[in-house]
């Protein structure tokens, strides 16, 4: 009982970090996927805007950059798009866009059921919030203390999750014919750059990007965060210190209860580095156990977060299997280590006399 439970500590403290990091991760993956699956060729924000869009601000008067944009060579197509980040029940961004100009870029949605945005009030969600959230086509959506009205679901992976009107959007959050930034099509792959260039030597300061540096940018931004990292580090702190206690116990328990094991095997001629090599072996086999353990729980979590919820990604890496697998012998070896010295260090008659 006392090695499954040691085994099974170690294979909780594995779980810990995959998951918070797989769960990480897989937002990560999941939101610059999204960006991507829009379809433009070309993303532009105002001066100092970050990539992180729920960052970044609605200053770019619409009508003004519309018109100057579609005017500039290599430009095909123009979507202004409103980003909202919405906390009301949870953490999303919700896209304010106007319908027929995202279409052209983005070469328009898969629509499962309902139809697109017509009213002032209607809102498109893709499958995946449908689905986890239990929502239809007629349904209400509340949001910014108006009622809203579920139009359309829609094919995940243009970029977000919830669509609402433009103008709807620009008015319940105080921005009038602005946007957060623009998205640009272009006729041909090859024209990207070039018009890039055109792009920036006719606005300085702008922040111009073609849309697989931007996505790039975005994921760094991310991984580099300061807040996510500090995050992370707590989470494998705990989960160390959980996993080097739980050693720790086991083994000096392990000692206590062989205590008469030992002064035979001493008294039988055993060296202080056979007993120290037999403590630290034990302790790295409940490791192997616990860490293989873990590797199926987290696989098993997964698969019970994807069957609960698709809204929650996890992606398990080999890389992050590795160092976990590291960390884990890491608080084995030196969890088991004070114990084990302990007991190489007993004295025979000692530990033969002992009740």
């Amino acid at each position: 009982m006392r090695s499954l439970a040691t085994t099974l500590a170690i294979a909780m403290e594995v779980t810990l970090i995959l998951m918070v990091i797989g769960l990480t991760q897989g937002m990560i993956r999941e939101t610059t996927s999204r960006m991507k699956g829009i379809g433009a060729d070309i993303v532009m924000q105002p001066p100092n805007s970050s990539v992180v869009l729920a960052a970044s601000s609605a200053v770019l008067p619409v009508d003004k950059f519309v018109n100057l944009l579609q005017g500039i060579e290599g430009v095909s197509a123009v979507s202004p798009v409103l980003v909202f980040w919405n906390t009301e029940k949870g953490s999303e961004l919700i896209f304010g866009i106007d319908p027929e100009s995202f279409n052209q870029i983005s070469n328009g949605f898969l629509f499962l059921d309902g139809k697109g945005l017509e009213g002032e009030f209607d809102v498109l969600i893709d499958d995946i919030k449908a689905s986890s959230k239990k929502q239809k086509v007629g349904d209400p959506f509340p949001f910014l203390n108006r009622t809203f009205r579920i139009c359309g679901i829609v094919e995940h992976g243009k970029g977000s999750r919830v669509f609402v009107p433009l103008k709807t959007l620009q008015s319940l959050v105080g921005s009038p014919g602005r946007a957060t930034l623009m998205f640009l099509k272009c006729p041909s792959e090859e024209q990207i750059n070039p018009t890039v260039a055109r792009l920036q030597q006719r606005l300085p300061g702008y922040q111009i990007r073609p849309m697989g540096e931007f996505v790039s940018q975005m994921s760094e931004a991310f991984n580099s965060d300061v807040a996510l990292r500090y995050f992370l580090a707590i989470v494998k702190f705990i989960a160390t210190v959980v996993g080097l206690f739980a050693i720790f116990l086991a083994m000096y328990t392990a000692i206590t209860e062989r205590t008469r094991e030992i002064g035979i095997l001493k008294s039988l001629g055993a060296s202080k580095t056979y007993i120290l090599t037999v403590f630290m072996e034990e302790a790295f086999l409940l490791c192997l156990l616990g860490f293989v353990f873990g590797i199926a729980l987290s696989y098993f979590g997964v698969w019970a977060v994807g069957h609960w919820s698709k809204n929650l990604p996890i992606l398990l890496t080999r890389e992050w299997i590795f160092k976990a697998g590291l960390i884990t012998l890491a608080s084995a070896s030196i969890g088991a280590f004070y114990p084990a010295v302990r007991a190489a260090n007993r004295d025979p008659i000692d530990a033969l006399a002992f009740e």
